[in-house]
């Protein structure tokens, strides 16, 4: 009686593995068994220090680069540094730079992005420091200075000075609703296909409320191989696309 009660356990436990491991491969987005911690995804990128190159495409488009690393700076910073250019359907193309430095629990000390245009001769360059919560601008076309200015880090106020300076209709910037919930950020382990098998990858998701905004690849190497956008833009390693 005991050797059956023993056997009959052992065959449901067998049985339950078995189809936990078959649902595991066949639908893995529903499975929590894959789940990681978000810090750890984000400290192996930061501690391994690799250079992550992505097209930018839209549709089957190709319209930029991106290149992005992510690295450690001393006992408790980190910084990322990114460059890259872009060219939108019916629009000039221009080539950005920039990086950011934040502290060990990666909140932001301050930051600089800079754009340029090649024609016309047009220079963007944005400086962000979170001590002061202020963020400071500046327009060149050509040597000339166009704009400056240092404003409060707040939703829109940039917006709405670099409409003033470029004479834009102000109406037509988006409103801020106010009360948008903090984006809600996942990682579990995924994979994904090659043009000769699958890579083994975790993938971290930025979300607003249920809907996913931006969802991103990493390799164990803590490189950045592959993100979806909800705007309808891809970003891709090449040597990794089907």
């Amino acid at each position: 009686m005991l050797y059956r009660a023993a056997m009959i356990g052992i065959t449901g436990f067998w049985l339950v593995m078995m189809a936990l491991l078959v649902r595991l491969e066949t639908h893995p987005e529903d499975s929590d068994i894959l789940a990681v911690p978000v810090p750890y995804v984000m400290r192996m990128m930061f501690r391994n220090g690799q250079s992550s190159l992505l097209n930018v495409r839209e549709g089957t488009t190709d319209i930029g680069t991106l290149q992005f690393r992510p690295s450690m700076t001393g006992s408790n910073g980190r910084m990322v540094d990114f460059s890259g250019s872009l060219a939108l359907p019916g629009q000039p193309a221009f080539s950005y730079s920039g990086e950011v430095q934040m502290d060990s629990l990666m909140r932001m000390r301050n930051f600089h992005v800079a754009a340029a245009m090649r024609e016309p001769h047009y220079h963007l360059s944005l400086v962000g420091d979170a001590a002061s919560d202020t963020l400071r601008y500046e327009t060149r076309l050509g040597d000339r200075v166009t704009g400056a200015q240092t404003l409060p880090m707040e939703p829109g106020a940039v917006e709405r000075a670099l409409a003033q300076n470029l004479g834009l209709d102000q109406r037509l910037l988006p409103v801020n609703v106010g009360g948008v919930a903090p984006p809600v950020v996942t990682a579990r382990e995924a994979r994904i296909a090659l043009r000769s098998g699958t890579l083994q990858v975790y993938q971290v998701t930025v979300a607003e409320g249920t809907a996913p905004v931006l969802d991103f690849y990493v390799t164990q190497l803590g490189q950045i191989v592959r993100a979806n956008t909800s705007f309808g833009c891809t970003l891709d390693a090449g040597y990794y696309s089907q």
